[in-house]
């Protein structure tokens, strides 16, 4: 089975029908929308592991200071994950991925068993042979520190409640001095007086990010083709195609119209492959789901460009297409057909600058659906 840690790998999760979850809203603020909070784990895992970190996770809280929606993400520094292990479903209860409280305990109790340390479930599954298994970070127990927290400090939430649980965590945790806090979903009555099990991540071992929405569920909706992208060319397109949704929200030169398309684009289940195509950087299907990328043209030029060219194809993949460049004739920012076209424009998001390159595209780049 290869389930997609924190090294980037994709998972083999479709051989089952019931693997696939339902995703969250993006793009509001819609702190009711809980049928798939596992997206939440599963999205900010993946964005630590193309991002360096040992491992990631979400804290539920949300918020849109006017630019998107951006959602509270913890980072877990390399070293801090003592193991990631695949264990199998019927360890853990054969417990539900959508049963966030219920999968926490199971996997704890099975850590607890094996001495392997503190469990961050990465809720992630795929199949070894027959045997459903999920993935499961470790984390040593250096790196946390367990408290039994009173009600009282963090508003008596209800266990069985996974959002309002991660948030009382990170609350009490950011007000305590801590990097990051975990709720065990285990509660007690001691001495008459409610407390909560939480593990708290001490200083240092973690940073938190607001990352756009939209960010974390691409982590998901975007795939590769394992056979012409390697790992390594992955998680930096993927990194570029961050760097174009953030540049998105502040961007002047596209139309309130164009910006909504192409959000709209990014919010697609986009399929990327390789190729060795002369003359281009990338193409992609006008109004489609497809993107192709040479990167042994495009990666050498590096992130700018990357980025350009990725924001431009994505243009496409929102519907808007260009006149074949005619060389010698058009130039950037003579406002003509081709320069001033959304797909060019939307290179403007990036540095403030378009592309002179000859490999951008070609004339023969299709624009068919």
């Amino acid at each position: 089975m290869a389930l997609l840690g924190c090294g980037g790998e994709m998972m083999d999760a479709d051989a089952m029908a019931d693997m696939a979850l339902p995703e969250e809203a993006v793009g509001t603020t819609a702190s009711a929308v809980e049928t798939a909070s596992d997206f939440r784990f599963r999205t900010a895992n993946r964005y630590a592991g193309i991002h360096g970190y040992a491992a990631g996770y979400g804290n539920f809280h949300e918020a849109n200071y006017g630019a998107g929606v951006v959602r509270g993400t913890i980072l877990l520094k390399p070293g801090t994950v003592a193991h990631y292990l695949a264990v199998p479903r019927s360890s853990l209860g054969n417990t539900a991925l959508s049963n966030i409280p219920e999968l926490f305990r199971r996997a704890q109790d099975y850590g607890n068993a094996h001495g392997l340390g503190i469990a961050l479930p990465a809720f992630e599954q795929g199949l070894n042979g027959s045997i459903v298994e999920y993935g499961i970070h470790f984390l040593h127990p250096s790196v946390v520190e367990f408290r039994d927290v009173p009600g009282w400090a963090i508003g008596y939430p209800d266990v069985t409640d996974a959002g309002a649980m991660m948030r009382a965590a990170s609350d009490y945790a950011s007000s305590n001095g801590f990097a990051a806090g975990l709720p065990t979903f285990h509660s007690a009555i001691y001495s008459g007086t409610r407390v909560y099990g939480m593990h708290l991540i001490r200083p240092g071992y973690a940073d938190t990010r607001d990352v756009l929405a939209d960010v974390l569920a691409m982590q998901d909706r975007f795939s590769s083709d394992a056979a012409t992208v390697t790992g390594a060319n992955w998680a930096r397109t993927l990194r570029r195609h961050e760097a174009a949704q953030d540049a998105i929200q502040t961007c002047t030169h596209l139309t309130t119209l164009e910006k909504a398309a192409l959000r709209s684009a990014y919010r697609k289940a986009i399929r990327h492959s390789g190729t060795n195509e002369a003359g281009i950087n990338a193409r992609a299907e006008l109004g489609g789901d497809d993107v192709w990328i040479n990167f042994g043209v495009l990666f050498p030029q590096g992130d700018t460009e990357i980025a350009q060219t990725l924001i431009h194809e994505m243009m496409h993949i929102a519907g808007y297409s260009h006149p074949d460049r005619r060389d010698g004739i058009d130039t950037p920012y003579d406002g003509g057909p081709y320069y001033n076209s959304a797909p060019l424009r939307a290179e403007l998001c990036i540095a403030g600058f378009q592309s002179i390159h000859s490999t951008r595209e070609s004339s023969r780049e299709p624009q068919t659906r």
